[in-house]
């Protein structure tokens, strides 16, 4: 008896109904040998299912929550969630099977078995990091540079570290970023750089080789200031190891910023600027549909400026932000709120 599963990232075929926001599994090739092909085919798809189960729940949760959430999960767990199963190119030949399959999950009820169990969770898809490494070794500097050792690997694994956004390692970026930003601890272009790649979330990576011994150091840049990350310390580098911590790391520490608090609710009056009533519903689907508003109650209704009071969980922020993907903003001036269709 033999069976392959294979993985394969691609697209996805199942159709969604309008209401729904689906979280979709990569696809998977399965392919055995069985005199039992029901049973066996059955068998895969339930390893399939835990597989991208854990995947998907690992990217709504930090790796505190998904721990505690692990304890818990099983197959029947699992099936409460899924909202369909896709199979194609289905082949049966004798006592050998061979099929292509996908599996869609319906956030809305994973997220909802979240608030009514008080578990903190991510509203929406981690954002990608502009990493900036200075390769820093004697009679060799290398910052933002295609020579730099750890761009080349990057480069060649893009597709496994998704989550970071290499620049464009000209000459530009080099006289943009430079190596006293490191030793200072400042990006003292940080406009230029912002206004040529339009991310706010930039990983800093400063690798130090000496004494037979490489240094690396990594910071995430907020407000102006190098926030110490991790250190790594190794005699000889094992790039994939680095970068598998470093990501893993990186995606943590920004899932801690935008975590929303199952167990916080918040009350925020807010005028809603509308130019006609199609606008108004255009909206208020948006906010009914939006995980982090518990509630949204009328206060008052015109034609071009009505008044609501939202219940929401979790910080402002986040729901700022979370709103903005939904292309509505909400802006608070001198305390007093408003949105509007972007």
């Amino acid at each position: 008896m033999r069976y392959i599963i294979c993985l394969i990232i691609g697209l996805f075929f199942i159709k969604p109904t309008l209401s729904k926001e689906l979280l979709y599994s990569d696809e998977y090739i399965i392919d055995f040998l069985s005199e039992n092909i029901t049973k066996k085919k059955e068998e895969i798809i339930n390893e399939i299912k835990y597989d991208s189960f854990t995947n998907v729940i690992i990217s709504l949760l930090t790796n505190d929550e998904y721990t505690k959430l692990n304890k818990i999960i099983d197959i029947n767990f699992i099936n409460r969630f899924v909202y369909g199963i896709d199979i194609y190119e289905e082949k049966i030949n004798n006592n050998t099977y061979f099929s292509k399959t996908k599996i869609a999950y319906d956030k809305s009820k994973i997220i909802d078995f979240f608030l009514s169990n008080k578990i903190d969770f991510i509203p929406y898809e981690p954002e990608k990091y502009l990493i900036i490494i200075f390769d820093q070794r004697n009679f060799s500097e290398k910052i933002l540079s295609s020579e730099n050792k750890f761009y080349k690997f990057l480069s060649n694994n893009k597709l496994k570290y998704e989550y970071f956004s290499i620049p464009n390692l000209d000459i530009n970026d080099r006289f943009i970023v430079q190596k006293e930003d490191f030793f200072y601890k400042k990006i003292s272009n940080y406009d230029k750089l912002f206004n040529k790649y339009k991310n706010v979330n930039i990983l800093l990576v400063h690798s130090i080789f000496k004494n037979n011994e490489f240094n690396i150091y990594s910071y995430i840049y907020e407000d102006n200031y190098f926030y110490s990350l991790d250190s790594f310390f190794y005699e000889k580098i094992d790039y994939e190891k680095f970068f598998d911590d470093l990501q893993t790391k990186t995606l943590d520490y920004w899932k801690y910023k935008n975590i929303i608090n199952s167990s916080k609710l918040n009350q925020l009056g807010c005028k809603v600027k509308t130019l006609n009533l199609v606008e108004l519903k255009t909206i208020k689907k948006i906010i009914n549909n939006n995980k982090m508003i518990k509630k949204i109650k009328a206060i008052e209704i015109s034609y071009n400026s009505s008044i609501y009071d939202l219940l929401y969980y979790g910080n402002l922020n986040i729901l700022i932000k979370s709103l903005n993907k939904d292309k509505i903003h909400l802006e608070i001036t001198d305390n007093l709120c408003e949105m509007k269709i972007i």
